[in-house]
C-alpha cells in the first residue's frame, strides 16, 4: 500500500536522508569547530528578528486562544446535544469559565505584542 503516491523504498530511502540530516545537524552542534559541519547548523538571527518572531508567534497564539474561546462552547451544546443529554450547570459553568479564559488570554496576548 503506497501513501500519498510513495512506494515503500522511496519511503525508506526518505527516512534515512532524514535520519543522516538529524545526525548532521546534531555533530554540527557537538563540534562546531570542524568547518564542513557548520553547514548544517542553523543560520543565527539578529536580536530584532528574534523578538519580530516572538511577537509574531505571541499574537498567533492569542489568536488560537480567541478561537478555542469560541469554540468550546459551540462543542459543548453540539456534544450535549448529539448524546441526547441535559444540560449540566457545573460543567455550563466549568465551559463558561474555561472559554472566558482563553478569551482573555488571547486578548491580552495580542494586546501585549501588538507593537
Amino acid at each position: 500500500m503506497t501513501f500519498i503516491g510513495f512506494s515503500e523504498e522511496t519511503k525508506i530511502v526518505l527516512g534515512v536522508l532524514t535520519l543522516i540530516i538529524v545526525a548532521l545537524v546534531q555533530a554540527a552542534r557537538r563540534w562546531p569547530h570542524i568547518r564542513w559541519l557548520r553547514h548544517f547548523l542553523p543560520a543565527e538571527l539578529s536580536p530584532e528578528r528574534r523578538r519580530q518572531f516572538q511577537r509574531r508567534g505571541n499574537r498567533q497564539a492569542g489568536i488560537e486562544l480567541i478561537l478555542t474561546g469560541l469554540v468550546l462552547p459551540m462543542g459543548y451544546v453540539a456534544m450535549t446535544m448529539m448524546m441526547f443529554n441535559d444540560f449540566d450547570p457545573l460543567w455550563t459553568a466549568v465551559v463558561a469559565v474555561a472559554s472566558l479564559a482563553c478569551l482573555a488570554l488571547g486578548i491580552t496576548a495580542i494586546v501585549k505584542n501588538w507593537t
